[in-house]
């Protein structure tokens, strides 16, 4: 792009990269000071080019998620992380639900020593990726194939997850949103001293897939979330659940 600088396309690249970078890492990685990156970060949210937040700067908000392929080339280090940290506490024997999500094709890759499992998923990636191995019993969900999302959709997706039980249900999000609670249903309003309170909601992009995640955690007798650190820096619009109706959240802000 002829209207910014090589350093904010940088930027923009190592955005893409990473979906977030702070202020203080960005200015140590170009070796300038932060008011140089605040500068290069005002064009660049002029141009709508990249959003700022907090001491940072992440992606334009968009209403719909990247492809599958776009999104499994971004923070791959710290979601090989957390599928590793998430197999650790998987016992051999297990019936699985798997959720959709790039982190939870990563999940299925480190699966393979697992012995006697059941897999329940709509994630078709995952589910290629368990179908090399004889010894995982996989169950896929049928509905519309996705092929940007490598997932299926559905009405008959949700009713599908109702014919198991699972020991353990897994989902991603596309984003963890700070929501203030409504105190008084008949006011709407939320009184003057619990303005600093909220909750914080995994969130999806479109309701049919919060739907789908809901549905796996209703059926779960463990219910589980991975977010890499990026997810406390996007949005999304869809109410999946409070994060305080999960047994185990591995990932957080500061991953």
């Amino acid at each position: 792009m002829s209207n910014i600088s090589l350093r904010q396309q940088q930027v923009i690249d190592l955005i893409s990269e990473q979906e977030y970078c702070s202020i203080d890492a960005l200015a140590e990685h170009f070796a300038v000071t932060t008011q140089t990156i605040r500068r290069d970060i005002n064009k660049l949210c002029h141009l709508r080019l990249a959003q700022r937040h907090h001491g940072g700067v992440s992606l334009p908000t968009t209403l719909v998620n990247r492809s599958f392929l776009a999104r499994s080339t971004t923070n791959q280090d710290e979601k090989r992380a957390i599928a590793a940290e998430v197999v650790k506490h998987i016992p051999d024997g297990s019936t699985l639900f798997l959720g959709i999500g790039t982190t939870i094709a990563l999940i299925a890759e480190q699966l393979v020593n697992h012995h006697s499992l059941r897999v329940v998923t709509n994630n078709f990636q995952a589910a290629y990726i368990l179908s090399q191995h004889d010894h995982i019993e996989i169950w896929m969900a049928g509905g519309k194939l996705r092929t940007s999302d490598g997932d299926i959709t559905g009405d008959s997706v949700g009713k599908f997850f109702d014919k198991f039980s699972a020991d353990i249900g897994i989902i991603g999000c596309a984003a963890i949103r700070e929501i203030t609670p409504l105190k008084d249903p008949h006011t709407l309003c939320v009184s003057s001293h619990d303005e600093a309170e909220f909750d914080e909601y995994a969130m999806e992009h479109e309701l049919s897939e919060a739907e789908v995640s809901q549905g796996i955690l209703i059926g779960s007798k463990q219910k589980w979330l991975v977010a890499n650190s990026s997810k406390w820096h996007r949005k999304a619009n869809a109410k999946v659940a409070n994060l305080t109706q999960f047994d185990r959240v591995f990932g957080g802000k500061n991953t």
